[in-house]
């Protein structure tokens, strides 16, 4: 029942506005102590502050290369972020109730961001309706994560980031949707999901390409299964400084190599209006299509 009581107190704020001005003021003193925690004597330390505490990316041809290639958002605390630390602790047997308050405190640490937030809502509201023997279809869900997040939030109505993370959100509902088996096939469909659901809150921004699809696909595992793990290990266990340097070298190598051929070209971006109307018409897309593909089907 974590997320009703969330919901409830921001409910019983009169000033959400002020609530999320104090939030993120408490954010900004724990984001800076976790700053300081990390390991000086790194030549990534930009890298390293990025994947463990949310900073923003200041190595300019690093992040260059990471927008022309698309893989940008998975190299930023994003959602993506508390999904895979909750399965990596999910591993270790770990209690939910106890995972949760892990990751409440993560999200304060690195910035209170609204796609790390968003998560951990669509975390704690999947956990609850579970509790309540409420099963919903996963467009749904991110559909609920993303009301109650703005419900307790409202400011974030204007967070371009919030809308991006909702985007992507959708995207991976494809293959849950289609009730895809192959993993691989899944994998595929996902990825040509997110090409299609970023399309339009990325456009005039100049940061998606066709090539993106085959980079996501080769190059997503290296960031989250490698460079984020072993940032988190370095920041406890200061010898592993150079495994992550070697690692963060040859990354940044062969990502400023495969980008080289991509051109960045930007425009008039669409207003954030009218980007929900285009998250409001991918979820009726959905509704729409499981009736068309699944009603009165489960029952036979």
């Amino acid at each position: 029942m974590i997320i009703l009581l969330l919901i409830a107190f921001g409910l019983s704020t009169s000033q959400s506005p002020r609530l999320l001005k104090n939030v993120s003021a408490l954010s900004e003193s724990y984001q800076q102590k976790c700053l300081r925690f990390l390991p000086a004597e790194t030549e990534n330390h930009a890298s390293l502050a990025s994947l463990v505490c949310g900073e923003n990316l200041t190595d300019k041809e690093l992040k260059l290369s990471l927008t022309k290639t698309s893989l940008i958002h998975i190299f930023v605390i994003s959602g993506a972020h508390l999904i895979l630390l909750d399965e990596l602790l999910s591993i270790l047997k770990i209690p939910f109730f106890v995972r949760f308050i892990f990751l409440f405190i993560y999200s304060v640490i690195v910035g209170w961001q609204p796609p790390a937030v968003r998560a951990l809502v669509a975390l704690g509201t999947r956990a609850a309706l579970r509790k309540l023997h409420w099963h919903f279809p996963p467009d749904l869900m991110v559909l609920i994560a993303g009301a109650a997040t703005l419900l307790i939030f409202p400011p974030w109505w204007q967070s371009l980031s919030l809308l991006m993370s909702w985007c992507a959100a959708l995207a991976l509902c494809w293959s849950s949707t289609l009730r895809i088996k192959s993993k691989f096939t899944a994998v595929l469909v996902s990825q040509c999901a997110i090409f299609l659901f970023m399309c339009a809150p990325l456009w005039g921004l100049g940061a998606l390409h066709p090539l993106s699809l085959l980079y996501n696909i080769l190059l997503g595992p290296v960031v989250s299964f490698v460079l984020m793990p072993l940032a988190f290990a370095v920041a406890f266990i200061h010898p592993l400084v150079p495994a992550f340097d070697f690692m963060v070298n040859f990354f940044a190598t062969i990502l400023k190599l495969i980008s080289e051929p991509i051109t960045l070209v930007r425009g008039n971006a669409p207003s954030v209006g009218l980007l929900w109307f285009w998250v409001l018409l991918w979820q009726l897309f959905f509704h729409f299509l499981r009736l068309h593909l699944y009603q009165g089907r489960d029952s036979r």
